[in-house]
């Protein structure tokens, strides 16, 4: 059965009102003139559509009545579950809110770990900026030099630009992952952002996230 709304019953309404006033309106026509064969089609025509938009409201509203009545009773019904489950459902509030204040606090760490890696990411420029404003280029093979992407080579490590956004997407994507593998974020792959030796970078941190957590 398709569900039927007030807003149906309504709208049916109207139309058998408007049809039965069309009707009205047809007959009074046929009554003044009875010979005229339009007057006539026209009040067969009325009796027609006024029949069928009554019929129509008033199995709509049987529909609806009988509709109402499983509402009540699955209302009734989930009031008994909510007076059985009281002690669990006064908590929800308490535990939405636990929510929320743990995912603010997240944020805000979050916040100052993304500002901590972009830090050492411009730190990263501004040092291969002082060798390349001295003239150090890197060349193949030195190991000391500025890289053209702004990356650095110190003494043979280099020292990549870091993609701090992909640092803290695949850490939200293992922590997502731990509780459950299939979810999309858990699976997600993100392109990396700045270049290949930002994804270098964002890889050497991440290496290094995972050091500590292991420790």
């Amino acid at each position: 059965m398709i569900a039927v709304t007030a807003e149906d019953l309504e709208q049916a309404d109207a139309a058998a009102e408007r049809a039965a006033g069309e009707l009205r309106e047809a007959e009074r026509d046929y009554a003044s003139n009875r010979a005229s064969q339009t007057a006539y089609a026209r009040r067969q025509e009325a009796v027609e559509a006024a029949d069928h938009a009554a019929v129509r409201a008033r199995l709509l509203r049987a529909d609806w009545e009988e509709q109402e009545a499983v509402r009540r009773l699955r209302a009734q019904e989930a009031e008994a579950v909510v007076q059985e489950l009281a002690t669990s459902i006064e908590g929800l509030a308490d535990s939405r809110a636990a929510a929320v204040v743990a995912v603010v606090a997240a944020r805000s760490a979050l916040r100052e770990a993304l500002e901590a890696l972009g830090a050492h990411d411009a730190r990263v420029r501004a040092v291969g900026r002082q060798f390349a404003e001295r003239g150090l280029r890197r060349l193949e093979g030195e190991e000391t030099g500025a890289g053209m992407d702004g990356s650095v080579w110190l003494r043979g490590q280099l020292w990549p630009l870091v993609d701090g956004g992909g640092v803290a997407a695949r850490v939200l994507a293992d922590l997502v992952g731990e509780g459950d593998r299939r979810h999309p974020v858990a699976r997600a792959v993100w392109a990396p952002y700045g270049g290949a030796t930002a994804a270098r970078g964002r890889d050497a941190v991440l290496a290094a996230v995972w050091a500590e957590r292991g420790r």
